[in-house]
């Protein structure tokens, strides 16, 4: 429990106290539906008192247990108000919970409180690291808090809101969303990975959650991207979306892409007139590299990892595997190729359906693919749903719609497909890639290299993972240290 959000619950015990008082004194002849008012607003402040103990990672068990009991002795003097005698015992027995309250309040040392509120599970990889060193921290409490997010109807209207809390991996603590009060309880820091608020038109997460009102509810609200980018970084918006403009600090990759982010940052400024009001440049970005990074040269993949379904693909019947290529299609190839980007992938699956006694395609569209497909590209979602049919039907290929990416990117011997933050994390595995062109047939080439044996030198990683995989580590203790 942080400082702040004990001083907040000691102030709310004293609010509660104020008010049976003040109940306590008002006449046998007063309004009884003032006094039925009084009693719901005591029983709700008790009730959000509850509620954060609850969502702590230290055991408040028995005051929880007694903030209950308060709530039930509440409930009867709402019915016992003709009654003097047993109103007084009620209001007696209240306020010796609340003083014992207010004592044990009194006595709770403050911890360091840090949260991860990440959005879409197939974006935790971007946070996970810095999470993980979060949990060796013993000064500090944290909290993964996964926000839902909606479907952005092709009329600009909110659909289907999606919460994937039970997504994530089995040794992380979920707290819930409805359970964890930010206001309240005011962590000292916030790390998000979802930079849009209000400006994505195919996903988009409660008011709530935005970087503008969430900058309010911490000391200080950092923003990792949830992708990687090529040297030449990111597209220009991505500088100053709204998770970038309201984050007191901002991880991203080191050298042109770090020196992208300021120069685009200072420019939005400057033709928006923020100068002054948001934090310049050289304050807010860190170039610290990204915790996706340490992810993939991490992970590692047994036969016990794989799915089932996937492994009667993948093995040969004399217990021999076959090579196994991980296909991409972005949402930038689509939108700006249309349905020749959906040839391109008939043209893939047909090359690799004659090839399937050697090599699996292992394809992994962006997963929010369809999303975009329903929100822009209405007219392309029977084609799409056709070929993932296809795929998930034949016996030639993996549909890999898992939460994780991590699989597939261990599991491959080679990456095809777009140029994408996820070719990018490929290539620091060393393991071969190709970016494809959707107007050229040039997939069989790259196929043919691939099933020759030693035909492209794998690069060491040894050196990318030395340098990499305390991205995690340095972005923690590096915010951490500004945060005290």
């Amino acid at each position: 429990m942080t400082k702040f959000c004990k001083e907040k619950q000691f102030a709310r015990t004293d609010s509660i106290m104020e008010k049976i008082q003040f109940f306590k004194k008002q006449p046998d002849s007063g309004n009884r539906e003032q006094a039925l008012n009084l009693l719901a607003q005591i029983q709700q402040e008790a009730m959000t008192v509850g509620t954060v103990m609850e969502a702590e990672r230290n055991d408040y068990y028995s005051q929880i247990k007694e903030l209950e009991r308060l709530c039930e002795l509440l409930y009867q003097m709402s019915m016992s108000l003709d009654n003097k005698g047993t109103l007084s015992t009620l209001e007696q027995e209240s306020e010796i919970i609340l003083k014992n309250l207010k004592g044990e309040l009194r006595a709770v040392s403050p911890k360091r409180e840090v949260v991860f509120l990440p959005y879409q599970v197939s974006m935790w990889d971007s946070l996970e690291s810095v999470w993980m060193a979060a949990e060796e921290d013993a000064e500090a409490d944290s909290y993964v808090v996964p926000i839902p997010y909606y479907d952005v109807l092709p009329d600009g209207s909110l659909g289907q809101l999606h919460d994937q809390s039970a997504e994530y991996p089995k040794d992380i603590v979920i707290t819930p969303y409805q359970g964890y009060l930010l206001e309240e309880r005011h962590p000292d820091v916030i790390f998000i990975h979802n930079p849009y608020d209000g400006c994505n038109s195919v996903t988009r997460v409660p008011e709530l959650f935005y970087a503008s009102r969430i900058k309010k509810c911490t000391e200080q609200l950092v923003y990792i991207p949830y992708f990687v980018s090529e040297e030449g970084g990111p597209s220009d918006h991505f500088c100053y979306m709204p998770g970038v403009l309201f984050a007191d600090k901002a991880v991203v990759q080191p050298g042109v892409i770090y020196e992208k982010y300021c120069r685009i940052y200072t420019q939005a400024l400057k033709e928006n007139g923020w100068e002054g009001i948001l934090a310049p440049a050289e304050e807010k970005f860190m170039p610290l590299d990204s915790p996706k990074f340490d992810k993939i040269l991490n992970t590692s993949c047994g036969v016990r990892d794989v799915p089932k379904h996937w492994r009667n693909v993948i093995w040969k019947p004399d217990g021999t595997r076959k090579k196994i290529v991980l296909y991409d299609l972005t949402v930038i190839n689509l939108l700006g190729n249309q349905g020749q980007a959906l040839l391109k992938v008939e043209r893939v699956f047909q090359l690799y359906r004659e090839r399937s006694d050697e090599v699996v395609l292992l394809w992994r569209p962006h997963p929010l693919l369809l999303s975009t497909i329903n929100a822009m590209r209405p007219q392309l979602k029977e084609a799409y749903l056709m070929l993932v049919r296809q795929i998930q039907e034949g016996n030639w290929g993996i549909f890999d719609n898992t939460p994780d990416p991590n699989l597939a990117l261990a599991l491959s011997d080679a990456y095809y497909g777009d140029c994408s933050s996820l070719m990018t994390v490929y290539r620091a595995t060393g393991k071969p890639y190709k970016v494809q062109d959707v107007q050229e047939d040039e997939e069989q080439e790259f196929l043919m290299e691939v099933l020759k044996e030693n035909a492209i030198e794998q690069k060491d990683s040894s050196g990318i993972a030395g340098q990499k995989e305390q991205a995690g580590s340095r972005i923690y203790y590096a915010i951490m240290s500004g945060s005290k």
